[in-house]
């Protein structure tokens, strides 16, 4: 047996082997069906080798030559084009003329072959010498014209796997990376070994050569059976997708990621690659999450139920987790998958919607309740004014013939004085509640918000208490928004003298009032090491009449208002706390142009 046959042979089988796999796919894309056509390109080569080395005869060697040519005026078009759809080269893959054109020449070539007895210009003689002679002893000229063509052709594929696979490499994934370089090469390096005559062969290794290219290639790029599944998750789409993507294999070790899950969770994709998909859990924007969590992420494969659950992270961003198991069009399980969506922003709208539809429903009624209390809140407070006089009257007769009817009378005074203050406490409300029904008719002009900062300390007096200490740390240019400066202070002062009461009771207190520039919003933030905000009463702490305040603390109109006045200048009042780590409350607002850049 000649020794060219074994490779050629083993060569045949495994080309053969591919092409089936590749053929039973039910879904196949156009990548599939080009490498189908290389491969049967293969196929027909080898098996021309296998028969040029095994026939006796001339018309034998003849015919096995023409199978030959097969695949040696295909396959450097079909790898190019092949190339061309990996690498989504869209003017070269998605356009037919192109695709005649690079196979022209291979057709020309094939038919000069056909026609060859007549003018021997592809091949000049064909002999069992020539053939043990090797190289290129028996090309004619047309032949050797074809070869630039075909070598220019594999050079510009090359260049496009070789871009690839540094792309791969920089992404870190060396393994993929190093297998499509090594795919590229082995060809080139056949090829060339036996054109020049580089190893004591006569017979050609390119053909096997180009067989192990494609079943390297093919494990560098198809072996994730997730991507082939559904073909919208491919790397072209996932990539620009603004929620994060984690894709794990069948059996949950995790394939890839997005550069929106790498920014989500905080880490390289690198360092996730090829460990359990629960390894998501254990990133420093999840670590907080639960162990039962990363139980049911370990456990996804099993069951065919999604996971969805939304947590919150350290930074206090709101991450929404889905997790689903994929399956084939048989129903076997091919891959699994993550979706991350940040919905921090999602969230804080949805509060502020449902904040403002209370505001609206508070001052509807508003109005109408600060009318109609306010009359006969004048009357009684005229009534008490003189139910108070009457009282002094009575102390002054205290000793007199009337001693005893004027000692009776005498408590008037401190009850009427006392109801007064219940009534002022009526109007301080009614006066709160106007404010959120009334329009606004207020002058705008460019206010400087370390101005207001400064109005709203001097405004609190918070020197007055030594128990609290107060830190200030102002931008340092004016920081410009347009609005009422006097309502601007309100709003400030209001969440200033929140702070200030959570301190009430705790030594060693502390506010900090800042002001910076954080892209198009100017912030004031407001921060205090109270108590805190438990998290189930932060979406409440905004509304009408919520206070956790004693009566004679509070109204539950401070924050409420200050809430309103943001939003009236199209900003927003937010809080970010923890339990037992005090609290930061942000008023946010439209920052104007000449205000200075964080």
């Amino acid at each position: 047996m000649h020794p060219a046959i074994l490779p050629a042979s083993l060569a045949f089988g495994t080309a053969a082997a591919l092409a089936v796999v590749v053929a039973l796919r039910r879904d196949k894309t156009p990548l599939h069906w080009l490498l189908l056509s290389l491969l049967s390109a293969l196929l027909i080569w080898t098996l021309g080798a296998i028969c040029r080395y095994s026939v006796q005869t001339q018309a034998g060697l003849e015919a096995s030559q023409r199978l030959v040519f097969v695949g040696v005026f295909t396959t450097p078009a079909l790898w190019l084009l092949l190339a061309a759809r990996y690498a989504r080269v869209r003017w070269l893959c998605e356009s037919r003329a192109w695709t005649i054109a690079l196979l022209a020449p291979s057709a020309v070539g094939y038919l000069a072959l056909l026609t060859n007895a007549g003018h021997h210009l592809v091949v000049r003689t064909v002999s069992f010498e020539a053939l043990e002679a090797g190289g290129m002893a028996f090309a004619g000229p047309l032949l050797w014209a074809y070869l630039p063509w075909s070598y220019g052709l594999v050079a510009v594929a090359s260049a496009i796997y070789l871009r690839s696979a540094a792309r791969l490499l920089r992404r870190g994934e060396r393994w993929r990376g190093a297998l499509l370089a090594v795919a590229v090469v082995l060809p080139i390096l056949a090829s060339c070994c036996y054109l020049l005559r580089l190893l004591p062969l006569s017979y050609d290794l390119t053909a096997p050569g180009l067989t192990i290219s494609l079943v390297l290639l093919t494990n560098a790029v198809f072996r994730e059976r997730l991507r082939e599944a559904l073909p919208i998750t491919r790397r072209d789409a996932i990539e620009h997708l603004p929620d994060g993507v984690v894709l794990a294999d069948a059996l949950g070790s995790i394939l890839d990621l997005n550069p929106a899950a790498e920014a989500i969770l905080g880490v390289p994709a690198a360092s996730l690659r090829r460990r359990p998909l629960a390894s998501v859990m254990l990133t420093p924007a999840l670590a907080d999450s639960t162990a039962p969590l990363r139980d049911e992420l370990g456990r996804l494969a099993q069951t065919d139920s999604a996971l969805s659950t939304e947590l919150l992270t350290p930074d206090e961003r709101r991450i929404q987790l889905t997790a689903l198991q994929v399956r084939d069009a048989r129903g076997e399980t091919v891959g699994q998958y993550v979706l991350l969506r940040d919905r921090t922003e999602e969230r804080r709208f949805e509060r502020i919607a449902r904040q403002t539809q209370r505001l609206q429903t508070v001052g509807t009624l508003a109005a109408g309740i600060a009318h109609e209390v306010n009359n006969p809140l004048a009357f009684i407070r005229a009534n008490l004014t003189e139910i108070q006089r009457l009282g002094e009257i009575a102390e002054a007769h205290r000793e007199g013939p009337e001693a005893k009817l004027a000692a009776e009378l005498a408590d008037l005074a401190g009850i009427a004085a006392e109801t007064l203050d219940g009534i002022h406490r009526i109007e301080r409300i009614v006066s709160g509640m106007r404010r959120l029904s009334t329009p606004r008719g207020e002058p705008v002009a460019r206010v400087d918000l370390n101005e207001v900062a400064r109005d709203a300390v001097r405004l609190a007096n918070l020197h007055r208490d030594p128990r609290v200490g107060v830190e200030v740390g102002f931008w340092h240019e004016a920081v410009w928004v347009e609005g009422s400066a006097r309502r601007l202070v309100q709003a400030v002062l209001n969440v200033v003298m929140n702070a200030h009461q959570a301190l009430e009771r705790r030594r060693g207190g502390k506010i900090a009032i800042s002001t910076r520039t954080d892209g198009d919003q100017a912030v004031i933030e407001v921060t205090d090491n109270g108590p805190g905000v438990p998290r189930e009463l932060q979406d409440r702490i905004f509304d009408p009449f919520f206070t956790t305040k004693s009566p004679d603390q509070g109204t539950g109109l401070g924050l409420a208002i200050a809430f309103d006045i943001a939003r009236e200048h199209g900003g927003l009042l937010d809080v970010r706390s923890r339990p037992g780590e005090g609290a930061t409350f942000a008023l946010r607002l439209p920052v104007l142009p000449g205000t200075a850049r964080a």
